[in-house]
């Protein structure tokens, strides 16, 4: 176990090491309701049939979207095709340094990313796979296919202001989970509290809130 902390933190790890912290602090941010977590796939790789090339620069949105298809990224959400990534590049950086570069020299190191990315990225696209379906059944029941506006719900998260928060909708099935935000100068509203949907906001990425009378 000592072993392993110390090339956690080795010269030629600890950059990935400290990605991977960042990635672990996001994800309990999101259990515990500090964060939104965004569950749409870039919008760079969506056109009609769920994938669009860019319009003010055909040549790049091409690249972009076959480079999102070959990797894997353009059928789940950006931060989850990372999260993946970073953390298989971590444990494979861990094992080919131990035995590929005994020495811990920095340049075979940084040679080894080449390969040590290929692999990720080969085993984040195959891991992927089962998440997109996940992400496209989720998607089947977007609380934009049902009308929120209007409705009552309860904030989840630990608090919903003019910068982040959810909501809980009851739904036809299952609960309705909308990101929501509150006007300007409102005010945080407290997990629990009972909120009136306002109106949708640029996009529908979120919906304005407000505390439900009493």
């Amino acid at each position: 176990m000592f072993e392993l902390l110390q090339a956690s933190i080795s010269q030629n790890q600890i950059l990935l090491t400290l990605a991977l912290a960042l990635v672990v602090a996001y994800w309990l941010m999101v259990i515990i309701g500090v964060l939104d977590l965004d569950t749409d796939v870039p919008e760079v790789l969506m056109d009609g049939d769920g994938l669009t090339d860019l319009t003010h620069d055909a040549s790049t949105g091409s690249i972009w979207l076959s480079t999102g298809r070959a990797l894997g990224f353009s059928q789940v959400p950006i931060v989850v095709w990372a999260s993946f990534l970073i953390l298989f590049m971590w444990f494979i950086s861990l094992v080919l340094n131990q035995f590929w570069n005994p020495e811990a020299t920095t340049i075979r190191a940084l040679i080894l990313l080449v390969p040590n990315f290929l692999i990720s990225a080969i085993i984040t696209k195959i891991v992927t796979i089962p998440v997109a379906k996940l992400f496209a059944a989720m998607s089947e029941n977007d609380p934009e296919a049902e009308e929120v506006i209007g409705r009552t719900g309860t904030v989840t998260t630990m608090e919903a202001d003019e910068s982040y928060g959810q909501v809980e909708i009851a739904g036809k099935g299952a609960p309705l989970l909308i990101n929501v935000r509150t006007h300007p100068g409102a005010g945080a509203l407290k997990k629990g509290t009972s909120v009136t949907v306002l109106a949708a906001g640029p996009d529908h990425h979120f919906y304005y809130i407000e505390s439900s009378p009493s």
